[in-house]
């Protein structure tokens, strides 16, 4: 069994997550809930779980400062549960945390579930927990990290401003750093492509996205462009205008 606890400001929703376990997923035993983030420290120092749900943001606080005010504790996997993802999305996304959006359905449920269970049983590193607080405190201040699952099971965290582009691989997505690292990740081109897309890359042609910030040079009369490292990049014609508009701003 897995000891799980439940914090949400709202009763409601602390009822249907404690009836949506009950039913689609009886390894989990809830052993506690709480209403707010002082209550959820103390209930997680109280009852130990090896699992918490928690509701990102409440009255008193956010499910951040709830993490913060337990690290003495044991760890434990958390799930948060939200209706309001776009306000953390680099935060989470980027940490690889688990992630549940209101109104909760079951198979958001079970498949968070499964992965937590899965992580216990192998005793997975807790790093995404450190680069979640890391982005979370210093936010867009500094660089934000990513925690990236590479295909051999293992993960790295790597700083996104020393991230040149990612490439498209065989359902898998290449990471290329400015000091000429490689790494292959386990999730698809496309996924990498959605999280980045809202910050400062661009997708150049189907297979690759640049960071802007690391292009050297768009080269005249061609469809290349230059990077700071000296490798050049292929840019798709339909996409070349709007490229240079957006580089403008980072030169």
């Amino acid at each position: 069994m897995i000891k799980a606890v439940i914090i949400d400001d709202e009763r409601n929703s602390r009822d249907i997550i404690a009836l949506m376990l009950e039913k689609y997923c009886p390894e989990v035993q809830i052993a506690a809930t709480a209403s707010d983030c002082a209550d959820g420290i103390a209930t997680i120092k109280q009852h130990q779980p090896q699992l918490v749900f928690l509701d990102l943001e409440m009255p008193d606080g956010t499910g951040f400062d709830v993490l913060m005010g337990t690290q003495e504790e044991t760890p434990f996997e958390a799930v948060f549960v939200t209706a309001f993802e776009k306000k953390f999305l680099h935060t989470i996304r980027f940490s690889e945390v688990e992630i549940i959006l209101k109104p909760i359905d079951r198979e958001s449920l079970t498949s968070a579930v499964h992965i937590i269970k899965t992580r216990i049983q192998t005793q997975a590193s807790k790093n995404r927990y450190k680069v979640l607080l890391n982005n979370f405190i210093n936010g867009l201040s500094v660089s934000l990290n990513i925690l990236v699952p590479l295909v051999n099971g293992e993960d790295c965290t790597v700083p996104v401003n020393e991230i040149t582009y990612l490439e498209a691989g065989i359902e898998k997505c290449i990471i290329n750093l400015a000091d000429g690292q490689q790494f292959q990740a386990e999730r698809s081109f496309r996924y990498y492509a959605d999280l980045f897309s809202s910050l400062r890359f661009y997708q150049v042609n189907n297979l690759q996205m640049v960071q802007l910030s690391q292009i050297s040079q768009i080269i005249p009369n061609t469809n290349k462009l230059l990077l700071k490292n000296g490798e050049k990049l292929e840019i798709a014609e339909r996409r070349k205008k709007d490229l240079i508009a957006n580089w403008k701003q980072y030169k």
